[in-house]
């Protein structure tokens, strides 16, 4: 196995068993620096506001409600090219990979909370 490769199997586990974002992205670029932070910033805002919802259905129906829409979103943004998303920062405009990285985090998120579900139940 080349170094490169045995360097990157080496890497620390992300802290929460749902924090695919840091994970993918170090598989996809090599280094924790190229991570997307568009993403990273989404979830973590998402994060903070899961605990302030009434209960496990209330944040199971909200996660699935933010899966759909950015599933939508996603669907246009491919559609039309990226078009259909603003361009706020002219040198890093929205790619891709920030919606299905956002996706998989969100799916991430409702897998947990469905788990700790059944392990409560």
């Amino acid at each position: 196995m080349p170094s490169e490769q045995r360097r990157r199997f080496k890497q620390k586990a992300p802290a929460f068993h749902h924090d695919v974002i840091g994970h993918t992205a170090c598989t996809a670029a090599g280094s924790s620096s190229d991570q997307p932070e568009r993403a990273r910033r989404f979830l973590a805002r998402l994060d903070r506001h899961l605990p302030t919802l009434a209960d496990q259905a209330a944040r199971r129906d909200f996660l699935d409600r933010q899966i759909q829409g950015w599933q939508r979103r996603y669907a246009r943004f491919i559609t039309t090219d990226g078009d259909s998303e603003p361009i706020l920062i002219p040198t890093d405009p929205p790619q891709a990979a920030d919606f299905l990285l956002t996706i998989a985090g969100l799916m991430a998120r409702r897998y947990a909370l469905e788990a700790q579900t059944r392990a409560h139940a």
